[in-house]
């Protein structure tokens, strides 16, 4: 897959705002800390970050095996800033909510997104508007013949169509030739023998 920037970005939010953030509630309630949320949005952000600023340029073309590898990088960088803002989770705590929430975001990505936009794989990770690719009056309409009941189909009809109006137009042509736009023939008239002329007696 070969994502824009804007499409690691819609994908990111995608993924991480609806799972993750669901089981951040869950342990928000079970546990009454509001950590996980927080961890979750410090996490949201660096990825975010790191799709603009790195991840545009350095990745152009981003495989499956790439995404655990990239995972791997963020969490040592989202644990690394967890601990510079003292958010108040232990190691385990903190790791066992980032693999849980990239798991579920995975799986939204692999699932759940698809169904959700039809095109978001052809879209580069983005979620567009549905529509065409090329206007409906400039695309090509394939001739097919279609028969009808006495077996001659539209294509036919329109063939015959055009001969026959090229053999009226001639025909009219033989029959009247001064409105085909050409001269009638002059009429000779033959001259009169000498013969012919009466003889007084």
């Amino acid at each position: 897959m070969c994502p824009t920037t804007l499409g690691r970005i819609h994908t990111r939010v995608a993924t991480l705002v609806f799972l993750p953030a669901l089981l951040g509630l869950i342990l928000w309630a079970a546990t009454g800390t509001l950590n996980y949320l927080v961890l979750l949005g410090i996490y949201l952000l660096l990825g975010v970050a790191l799709d603009v600023v790195v991840y545009s340029w350095a990745i152009k073309y981003q495989p499956p095996w790439m995404t655990f590898v990239l995972a791997l990088a963020e969490l040592g960088l989202l644990y690394a800033t967890a601990r510079v803002l003292h958010i108040n989770l232990t190691a385990l705590e903190a790791i066992g909510y980032f693999w849980a929430s990239w798991l579920l975001a995975v799986a939204t990505k692999i699932v759940l997104l698809p169904i959700v936009s039809l095109t978001y794989l052809e879209s580069a990770g983005e979620f567009r508007r549905e529509q065409w690719s090329i206007p409906p009056e400039l695309a090509l309409i394939p001739i097919l013949p279609t028969a009808t009941q006495n077996g001659s189909g539209t294509l036919v009809k329109a063939a015959s169509r055009a001969v026959r109006s090229r053999r009226t137009r001639r025909s009219e042509e033989q029959t009247h030739p001064d409105r085909g736009g050409r001269r009638p023939a002059a009429r000779v008239c033959p001259a009169r023998a000498a013969d012919d002329r009466p003889v007084a007696l």
